[in-house]
């Protein structure tokens, strides 16, 4: 069965679609690029984003070749993968990049809007928690709290003090 025509027919098929799988991975590695370049743009920390993206892609192209190649590692497929992503890169990518760009843009303008309306909150917090903290402080001053151990004998006297 192994010398059949049709064996190594079937062979070859098996082949070409997983070559074909190593472009199709190739490209949806550029479309999570393109959505980690937009997060890259939009927050300004390329290490933290491509790192991430670098792990992401090592795994997955494990993955792939543990399913298609047994996990043996050939350039065939390296090359093809990245094949793919350039595929992607210089087609989609290309095109979707400037609009990434203005919604990066947007997005910064809605954060900076955001932090300012926080910075407002917050100061609405602190004037609370100052009137809480000067109440609390009069109240110390104006009560002696007395807890246990206290050389007075009684376990929850409050005394006051004038």
């Amino acid at each position: 069965m192994k010398n059949s025509p049709n064996h190594h027919l079937l062979k070859g098929c098996l082949v070409a679609e997983s070559y074909f799988y190593a472009v199709l991975l190739g490209l949806a590695l550029g479309f999570v690029y393109d959505v980690f370049r937009l997060f890259r743009l939009t927050i300004n920390d390329k290490f933290f984003f491509d790192f991430i993206f670098w792990m992401l892609t090592s795994i997955v192209a494990f993955c792939y070749l543990l399913i298609f190649n047994n996990g043996s590692i050939r350039a065939i497929y390296i090359v093809l993968i990245f094949i793919g992503f350039v595929l992607y890169i210089f087609t989609l990518g290309y095109v979707t990049k400037p609009l990434e760009m203005k919604i990066a843009k947007k997005m910064k303008f809605c954060r900076k809007k955001v932090k300012k309306v926080l910075k407002s909150f917050k100061k609405v917090l602190q004037s609370i928690y100052n009137i809480y903290y000067n109440i609390t402080e009069r109240m110390k001053r104006i009560f002696k709290f007395k807890g246990k151990g206290d050389n007075n004998g009684s376990e929850n006297d409050i005394e006051e003090v004038i």
